[in-house]
């Protein structure tokens, strides 16, 4: 039995919006485990060791990050390409808006853009929720690494300094990622 053109749509549409909840439940699982796990680490970790433990545990926890991460972000990539394709779909299914009769929308089609600012600043986007947990989780074990590194070749105050490395590394991923939020294939994921 063919379907019609409206059933092929709307298999589409559920398709698509199938796959992502998929994303968004994993995001959701990533962002409560990768922030757990790390505090735990730094936490544990983080008292006076030999630098070979503080290097060995820091270097697999920060590639292990590392790679979640860029896992995350080609998530994020698809879900804006997820995102804009249910819109699609929502405007050729002719979905009623609930802006008006003579509008046409859905769930995909009427996000809200980013208008809200934390301390009236900082746009509240997934982008930015990404950034600040991501950035935190590599800041904890490039701290780890470079206090260890440093510690390994008698550096004066390695932890203090570890712990500067570590946030200059924070840092350098929020900017990373507000960097990749703002390029243009990214534009339907950063208006959610």
């Amino acid at each position: 039995m063919a379907l019609d053109v409206d059933d092929r749509l709307r298999l589409d549409y559920e398709q698509t919006t199938q796959y992502l909840r998929t994303l968004i439940d994993v995001r959701f699982r990533l962002l409560a485990f990768v922030p757990t796990v790390t505090g735990v680490a730094v936490a544990v970790i983080g008292r006076p060791r030999p630098a070979s433990e503080l290097l060995g545990v820091g270097v697999i926890g920060l590639l292990a990050t590392l790679g979640i991460f860029v896992y995350e972000l080609r998530n994020t990539q698809i879900s804006g390409t997820l995102i804009r394709r249910a819109a699609e779909l929502e405007r050729q299914l002719q979905l009623p808006s609930s802006l008006g009769t003579h509008h046409f929308g859905g769930l995909y089609t009427e996000r809200p853009g980013v208008n809200l600012q934390l301390l009236g600043f900082l746009p509240v986007s997934h982008g930015l929720g990404l950034g600040l947990v991501y950035s935190a989780a590599i800041a904890g074990w490039s701290y780890l690494v470079a206090w260890g590194a440093l510690a390994a070749v008698d550096a004066p105050e390695a932890q203090a300094a570890g712990a500067a490395l570590g946030a200059v590394a924070g840092v350098v991923v929020l900017f990373e990622v507000e960097r990749f939020h703002r390029r243009a294939g990214w534009r339907a994921e950063r208006s959610g």
